[in-house]
């Protein structure tokens, strides 16, 4: 039996959870912690007339290529360097370790949840309007640019209220310092000549009855409730409480069949959407996270989202 390969870190709660349904199953899993590499752990390629071969050691265990059928990738970045080394030469050893590991992008002929090519593409707020507006999805008025005067004419021109978002966000922003959603006062429209820095994403508000997070994993959708309105301090962005959710629920077919088809045009296996949806009953599509935690929804409802991933995973081993 093939091995599945693990690209997490040490302090990845999800990957524990995925480790110990993989041994449940007996299926061979190495979980590498690229926190240890370069220090810690080592990649070999071998080349010559005979062929190619690449391996990974790291934990006391060895890794041929060749053996492994999948990999699960929460992200291909080397952070075990030497504290020591001076800026120079820390950017050199992180640009030396950076194309050693993404030679593994072409390398590694495996099902990848999520290959990092799909990743790259999918992790993008204007792709992925781009894509929900082909395929018919219902989106907010959004602009994004660094232009002001183009923001000005936007908000003029809103029914209602207007949000700012930033274009890269994570739940594991170092506290106090994550950009939530928020409203776009008088005195940030006095401010905004500071975008021509740092574009920014400018949309509509759309008036909520609650809000979903649908985490999708190969053909399995797992749908969950955020009574966000319910609570004063998640009215505008449920993440200032990122780990409330209140139930799960099904979506309509129209809806799965249009997520499916927007994972499908971005090559996913793994993706966890955003929707709001209105008093009125319309479905309104914000994101698509291709690395998106699900861990806190798993624990509070139940959803069988680490077997699903397990699945996918453990097909091809």
């Amino acid at each position: 039996m093939k091995t599945c390969l693990l690209l997490t870190d040490r302090f990845e709660p999800t990957a524990d959870l995925l480790v110990a349904e993989m041994r449940r199953r007996a299926v061979p899993c190495v979980r590498w912690n690229l926190d240890q590499f370069p220090v810690g752990s080592t990649l070999t390629y071998r080349a010559s007339g005979d062929g190619f071969h690449a391996e990974i050691f790291t934990d006391g265990r060895k890794v041929d290529l060749d053996r492994v059928a999948s990999i699960w990738c929460r992200g291909v970045q080397a952070l075990g360097f030497p504290p020591e080394l001076g800026v120079a030469d820390r950017r050199f050893a992180e640009a030396e370790a950076e194309r050693t590991l993404t030679a593994l992008y072409t390398i590694a002929e495996v099902v990848w949840v999520n290959h990092p090519h799909c990743h790259s593409r999918a992790n993008s707020k204007p792709a992925q309007l781009a894509i929900a507006c082909k395929l018919g999805l219902d989106i907010p008025p959004t602009v994004i640019t660094n232009d002001p005067e183009k923001v000005r004419e936007f908000i003029a021109r809103a029914k209602g209220e207007t949000v700012y978002k930033a274009l890269t966000q994570s739940l594991d922003t170092e506290p106090g310092k994550s950009l939530f959603t928020s409203i776009v006062t008088d005195k940030a429209i006095g401010s905004l000549d500071l975008i021509r820095a740092t574009p920014g994403v400018f949309q509509q508000l759309i008036p909520k009855a609650y809000e979903l997070r649908v985490t999708v994993v190969g053909t399995r959708v797992f749908s969950a409730r955020i009574n966000s309105q319910s609570r004063p301090e998640t009215k505008v962005d449920w993440r200032h409480l990122p780990f409330e959710v209140d139930d799960a629920l099904d979506l309509p077919c129209e809806i799965e069949s249009k997520i499916h088809a927007l994972m499908k045009e971005f090559g996913l296996v793994y993706g966890a959407f955003d929707f709001i949806v209105t008093p009125e009953g319309r479905y309104v599509f914000l994101e698509v996270n291709p690395a998106g935690q699900y861990m806190w929804i798993e624990s509070k409802l139940g959803l069988p989202i680490t077997a699903a991933l397990a699945d996918a995973l453990s097909d091809p081993c």
